[in-house]
């Protein structure tokens, strides 16, 4: 065990790794938990992440029935995730479903804590849920999804897409910052029944909830 915690701290930190444990106990009790997110901030590119002829059998398409959506989640998170205006794009290897990426412009409500992400710039975009079918994990279907997303948002005069990414999961951060990312801020969420305690590095700071129209609202911005 010790082993692992040294391990682990190595990958995370040793107060991530504290962090952690705490939410692992927190787990054994009704809607409780601890989550920490760092927020990132990915700069677009025109230069493609894949080379040559790789991925020419990954198609892309913006799927927008939410009624049939591939993407192993809730039909009642898919379904607010349309609501609030979201984009999702597809990916098919062979006519096979191979996985998803979300994306949306001005705001985002999060759905696994009660929070509100705004974005102040008309150059930046929030993505979510980037989910790649387990099959085709060692495939180019991530890079491809990402290199058609930042193509058709640089089209677009966006030019940033900000993220959240699990303190806890080291192999997404890792991920990310080898492709460029920057973190621009954390937060460290506590969940206990209906009650919310937030505590963040960046505006608002602090935020205690007791019902779910009252979140904190982050107002994040790219580095540029």
């Amino acid at each position: 065990m010790i082993k692992k915690i040294t391990a682990l701290s190595q990958q995370i930190g040793l107060v991530n790794v504290c962090l952690y444990s705490i939410n692992r106990i927190l787990s054994f009790f009704p809607s409780s938990k601890l989550i920490k997110y760092f927020y990132v901030a990915q700069k677009l590119s025109k230069q493609p992440l894949l080379s040559g002829k790789r991925g020419r059998n990954i198609e892309i398409v913006d799927f927008v029935n939410s009624g049939n959506h591939p993407c192993p989640r809730p039909s009642e998170v898919i379904n607010d995730r349309y609501e609030q205006g979201a984009t999702s794009l597809i990916a098919y290897k062979n006519g096979e479903f191979a996985g998803c990426l979300w994306y949306i412009k001005d705001r985002y409500k999060e759905d696994e804590v009660n929070c509100l992400f705004e974005l102040p710039a008309n150059d930046s975009v929030w993505d979510f849920d980037v989910y790649v079918e387990p099959k085709f994990r060692l495939s180019p279907v991530f890079l491809k999804l990402w290199d058609y997303t930042s193509d058709r948002l640089i089209k677009e005069n966006c030019h940033w897409s900000l993220s959240r990414i699990s303190a806890f999961n080291p192999n997404s951060l890792f991920s990310h910052k080898r492709m460029g990312a920057v973190i621009i801020g954390w937060a460290v969420f506590i969940c206990l029944g209906g009650i919310q305690v937030t505590v963040a590095n960046v505006s608002p700071f602090f935020h205690v909830s007791f019902r779910k129209a009252s979140f904190p609202i982050f107002r994040l911005k790219s580095p540029e």
